[in-house]
């Protein structure tokens, strides 16, 4: 087991039981120029970072100014810079969002810089990144697509749906007709009913008469 490595364990062992002798150790243990420092502890006291013992915020990028946005159209068009308004917009570039801890023990405040927009200009540019991502089709779109093939389909079958109308008018147009004999049928059965009583009295009274 290396120096680095027991004096850790051994912080980290006594960082509940005693503080005090925890900072000491991890004190000692990043005083070695070859120590690398990490985002657990306070680079000033050296106090394990818990999560009541600091408080953490984010400082976000500098928004670009009036005169940043006239100069950053200018670039874009490609009109011709000054030395100064050339150095405004590489400070522009170069600027980075800012992680800052305030520790509770020392009152003191630790800064850690994020990406700056040079580098993510140079992720948005790799070719390695998916940017058509969003654009392939999910597989309700496709589900959607193939639903929906079936429509057109019927939609160029509509000559052959012809027939089935004709034949519809043919059959009303004969289901008509029927009507109209059954009830010609009737009127004539009618009249026939009427024209029969009288026969029979005619007879009767002819045969009255002959008595």
């Amino acid at each position: 087991m290396g120096k680095d490595s027991f004096l850790t364990e051994a912080s980290l062992l006594y960082k509940d039981t005693c503080p005090e002798l925890a900072r000491f150790l991890m004190q000692t243990q990043q005083m070695d120029d070859d120590a690398a420092s990490t985002e657990a502890l306070c680079p000033f006291c050296f106090q394990w970072r818990e999560p009541d013992n600091h408080r953490v915020r984010l400082r976000p990028k500098r928004r670009p100014s009036a005169r940043l946005q006239r100069l950053l159209g200018r670039e874009a068009k490609g009109h011709k810079l000054s030395l100064e308004q050339k150095d405004a917009l590489c400070r522009f570039r170069r600027s980075s969002s800012c992680l800052m801890a305030t520790c509770h023990t020392c009152n003191k405040t630790s800064r850690r810089a994020g990406p700056n927009r040079d580098f993510l200009t140079t992720l948005v540019k790799n070719p390695n990144t998916p940017r058509n991502a969003g654009k392939h089709k999910s597989p309700q779109s496709a589900s959607k697509g193939t639903m929906s093939t079936p429509s057109s389909a019927s939609s160029q079958k509509t000559p052959f749906s012809t027939p089935r109308v004709a034949s519809s008018d043919s059959t009303s147009s004969s289901k008509s007709t029927g009507v109209k004999k059954s009830a010609f049928s009737r009127l004539k059965k009618l009249l026939m009913l009427e024209d029969s009583p009288k026969t029979k009295k005619g007879g009767l009274k002819d045969f009255l008469s002959a008595l």
